[in-house]
């Protein structure tokens, strides 16, 4: 899985100061619920790039960012040093590394490093303060639905939460987020991209067999891919 990750370091987000709306609305939400970030130790765990993780460093005291990809977490660190931002730490390994630690604030985007009841707990004691954010329907894609049906599972984790949560009797305000975006690669760039997430649901396609299936959707040399996203916002 290790590996997986690594490769889509490549192509992955990086890091903007400018939030999208996406985010904003995400931010705000967290707002709305009182969540203080100022002064505050956070982990955000499976933080990828530091999409996330360094908008938090500009608000926190510290951040440890833990991910099972060494690549990706490289490119954070590079991010940080673009930015001058210095209150962050990376960690290569996954929650079980860190679960006699204790922060204030426990942090996940759409990630799927918690699949748990064992995973949520060390989740919830983890931290006085929890953030938790992924999937709610299967992501959609009109490429990716050239070759798969849509990841059905991509919504468990956000159930498994939701049980534990409700089995626990822990209180949760939650908000769900809706998006719709296009993105335009060259047909290479995106062969590559399709690949990477053909790859990770167990699909054997080819890279000519993708590029073949695609490319009459094309319009030159680049092609327009349009995702939908449905998530849910949980904080507790």
């Amino acid at each position: 899985m290790q590996d997986i990750w690594n490769k889509k370091s490549k192509t992955y987000p990086r890091f903007s100061p400018i939030m999208r709306p996406f985010e904003a609305e995400f931010f705000a939400f967290l707002n709305e619920c009182g969540v203080e970030f100022n002064s505050k130790s956070v982990v955000d765990i499976g933080a990828g790039t530091g999409v996330y993780s360094l908008h938090l460093a500009k608000m926190c005291k510290s951040v440890l960012a833990l991910d099972i990809s060494d690549a990706m977490l490289e490119i954070l660190i590079l991010s940080a040093k673009e930015h001058n931002i210095s209150n962050i730490q990376t960690l290569n390994g996954t929650i079980n590394d860190i679960k006699n630690s204790k922060f204030d604030i426990g942090f996940l985007t759409m990630s799927p490093a918690l699949k748990s009841y064992e995973d949520f707990e060390i989740f919830y004691n983890l931290a006085n303060k929890h953030i938790y954010m992924n999937w709610l329907k299967p992501r959609r894609s009109n490429l990716l639905e050239l070759f798969m049906d849509c990841k059905a599972d991509m919504a468990t984790p956000m159930a498994i939460l939701e049980q534990f949560l409700i089995s626990k009797n822990i209180k949760f305000k939650s908000k769900i987020i809706n998006e719709n975006r296009s993105v335009t690669r060259s047909i290479d760039d995106m062969v590559e991209n399709l690949a990477w997430h053909l790859e990770i649901s167990r699909q054997n396609y080819t890279k000519d067999e993708i590029k073949n299936k695609i490319k009459n959707l094309a319009n030159g040399d680049e092609i327009t891919e349009n995702i939908t996203t449905c998530v849910k916002v949980m904080v507790f």
